[in-house]
Formats: C-alpha cells, sequence, structure tokens
C-alpha cells in the first residue's frame, strides 16, 4: 500500500516528463503497453477497466491522487488515440476524465484539476453529456470559478433530454441561491456580480416558459 502511494505521488509529480515520454514512443503498441503498466501499478487495474469502469466505482475504489493520476492517464490514452481517432471517437474518454477530475474536493488536486478541466471542455460543450457537465460546474464552482461554472451549467441545461430538464434546472437555481450568499469580494474574484446573478435567474425563467 505504502509502495502505491509513494508510486502515485510520484508520478503525479512526473506528469508533465510522463507526457512528453509516452507520446514520443514510435509505436502505438509499445505507448500503450507502458501506460498500462504505470495504471496497474498506480490503481490496480488495466486501462481499459479505467475507460469503461462507473465513474462512482471509481470514487470509490481510488484515493484522490490515484483518480488525479487515472485522469491524467486518460489525457495521455486520448494523446495516442488522436494518431488514429477523431474527437468525436474519443469523446467518451473525455467524459470519463472529467468525471474522475470533477471527483476532487481535496485542494492540493481540485485546484490543478479545474484547470485540466476547463482546458477539457473548451470548444466541446455542446456535445458532452449532462452528467459530465454538472459535475464540471460543480467543481468549477468549488474552485471559485463561477462565470465558467454557469456556462456549464446552461450548457447541461440545452443539452438535457427532458427527463432531466427539472433536475438541471434545479441545479442551476441552488447555483444561483448559493452565489447570492457569498461576499462582493468572492463574487468579483470569480468573475460574477450581483447583476449577473439577476440576469442569470431571468434567463433561467426565460427558458422555462
Amino acid at each position: 500500500m505504502y509502495f502505491q502511494r509513494d508510486y502515485v505521488l510520484r508520478m503525479i509529480e512526473m506528469a508533465g516528463e510522463l507526457v512528453r515520454r509516452i507520446c514520443s514512443v514510435a509505436r502505438e503498441a509499445d505507448a500503450r503497453q507502458e501506460l498500462d503498466e504505470i495504471c496497474q501499478k498506480a490503481s490496480g487495474m488495466p486501462m481499459a477497466m479505467l475507460r469503461t469502469e462507473n465513474p462512482d466505482t471509481l470514487v470509490d475504489l481510488l484515493s484522490e491522487a490515484q483518480r488525479y493520476l487515472s485522469a491524467e492517464l486518460l489525457l495521455i490514452d486520448m494523446a495516442i488515440s488522436r494518431r488514429k481517432k477523431t474527437e468525436d471517437e474519443l469523446l467518451p474518454v473525455r467524459e470519463q476524465a472529467l468525471m474522475l477530475l470533477s471527483s476532487l474536493e481535496d485542494p492540493d488536486y481540485a485546484l490543478p484539476a479545474c484547470g485540466e478541466v476547463k482546458r477539457l471542455l473548451e470548444g466541446v460543450l455542446d456535445q458532452l453529456s449532462v452528467e459530465p457537465l454538472l459535475r464540471s460546474a460543480g467543481l468549477l464552482e468549488r474552485c471559485g470559478e463561477y462565470a465558467d461554472a454557469e456556462d456549464v451549467l446552461f450548457a447541461a441545461l440545452s443539452s438535457s433530454a427532458e427527463d432531466r430538464s427539472p433536475e438541471v434546472r434545479a441545479e442551476a437555481e441552488a447555483f444561483y441561491a448559493r452565489l447570492e450568499a457569498l461576499d462582493e469580494k468572492t463574487l468579483l474574484e470569480g468573475n460574477f456580480s450581483r447583476a449577473e446573478i439577476a440576469e442569470g435567474r431571468e434567463a433561467l425563467r426565460a427558458d422555462g416558459g
């Protein structure tokens, strides 16, 4: 257990070097073999399971450090896959990485995860499923990125099916209620204002007919 924990922390520290090294491997099979070995040592599971397992199950099985590293491994996996696959084909892996990153609470992991989440969301808000969007909005809010969190919540509302629309609307209303309770300085630090809270609530009412 101690070996695994130390290994995970060491791999997190070496994340940048890890990306460069694995992505520079010429043969895809060799790159995937190295990635799979790291995944096995760090999480006790193969990359195939990490890509497809229910995210809530992974949250139960893995520590925060393991989840952060696992998300980084998924990003490397995406980079390798881009040699042959389109971004549309990689969307499920992107969503899996978003779900893992958004589960993080410890500031040591949540804050860097927030930057990763913003990069993963860029340009694909209209393509993502409701759950990754909602959970990403939650992480962004926890990290004080209120304007970005609002954008993601409205993307979730736009993409939600009829049966989930009330749930997403309730999440958005609760979001504005939480922001309303914040002081002006905290709101401004999150690129938000009282006027924008009022505008957001009005937009919700208009969208709801």
